[in-house]
């Protein structure tokens, strides 16, 4: 099964404060998948990082099983929190 979203040990810190911590991640394609947590727990970081509106600290991932692109990103629905 084709996977659109896969994360290898992405993170990213604010100074001492991990805010991600090596996530690792694969979303499988018809998949529904929701990320749950408290206020705080880097949801919305997570979401900025693969969606390029936030440098990621280290870690990789893909979309769609390549490197990401703006061809990619067209493809992508999301509303981040401001």
């Amino acid at each position: 099964m084709e996977t659109i979203l896969s994360t290898k040990g992405l993170t990213k810190h604010y100074g001492r404060i991990k805010a991600v911590d090596n996530l690792d991640l694969d979303i499988k394609k018809g998949s529904v998948f929701g990320i749950l947590g408290p206020n705080g727990s880097g949801k919305t970081t997570t979401l900025g990082m693969v969606l390029d509106v936030i440098n990621r600290t280290s870690g990789d991932y893909t979309w769609f099983g390549e490197t990401p692109t703006k061809e990619h990103r067209k493809n992508i629905g999301a509303i981040l929190e401001t």
